[in-house]
C-alpha cells in the first residue's frame, strides 16, 4: 500500500531530527514493514529523513515515526512511503 498525504506538517528551514508520527486506522492496523519519507513542496526545501520507528502502546496501537531534518529553505512536508515487501 502507498500514500502521499500533502501538507502533513511544517518543515522550518534549519530543523534537525523533528519527530513526525502516523498509523493507519487510528493504530488498530498493523501494516507491517513500512517506508516513509518527507517529501518538500516547496521550491528550496531539502529534507533528509532518518530514524524509521514502530511502536506498539499500553492500548495496542501500531504507531510509526520518522524524523525529519531540513537543509534547505522553510517548507510543507508531503508523507510519502509504503509497505516493504
Amino acid at each position: 500500500m502507498a500514500y502521499n498525504v500533502p501538507f502533513w506538517a511544517f518543515i522550518p528551514a534549519g530543523a534537525q531530527n523533528f519527530g513526525i508520527g502516523f498509523w493507519f486506522n487510528n493504530g488498530t492496523s498493523d501494516e507491517g514493514a513500512q517506508f516513509a519519507q518527507g517529501s518538500p513542496q516547496d521550491n528550496g526545501g531539502v529534507l533528509v529523513t532518518n530514524n524509521q520507528g514502530k511502536s506498539l502502546d499500553l492500548q495496542g496501537r501500531v504507531g510509526y515515526s520518522i524524523t525529519v531534518s531540513n537543509f534547505g529553505s522553510d517548507t510543507w512536508m508531503e508523507l510519502e512511503g509504503g509497505g516493504l515487501s
